[in-house]
């Protein structure tokens, strides 16, 4: 069907519209921007003197060599953000390999 046929009541939209995933998509994205935007222009820098001391001590483990300083606040939110996500895998495959070693290994006779 076309818009070319006579009688035909069919549309056929000209430009595709946003769906309510990628609208909603786009606020959050916005939103997340406006308040880190918000975060840095703050006098006090809470998040980064939280950060300070997670990633000096990943910077002495894995990259020697650098020099860590404290960040504002909004650039601090989006250092911690993976941190936090690795600390959570790790957590989650942790707490997996030992629900599976107490499958596997034997219990212990009491």
């Amino acid at each position: 069907m076309s818009n070319n046929e006579p009688n035909n009541h069919y549309y056929e939209p000209a430009v595709r519209s946003l769906g309510l995933i990628e609208g909603a998509t786009i606020v959050m994205t916005v939103g997340a921007m406006a308040v880190v935007q918000w975060l840095d222009e703050q006098p006090l820098q809470v998040f980064g003197w939280f950060l300070f001391p997670i990633e000096f001590l990943l910077n002495a483990v894995f990259f020697p060599g650098t020099e860590t300083r404290v960040r504002k606040n909004g650039a601090a939110l989006l250092e911690a953000l993976p941190i936090f996500l690795l600390s959570y895998v790790l957590y989650r495959f942790a707490k997996g390999a030992i629900s599976v070693l107490r499958l596997v290994l034997p219990k212990r006779p009491q």
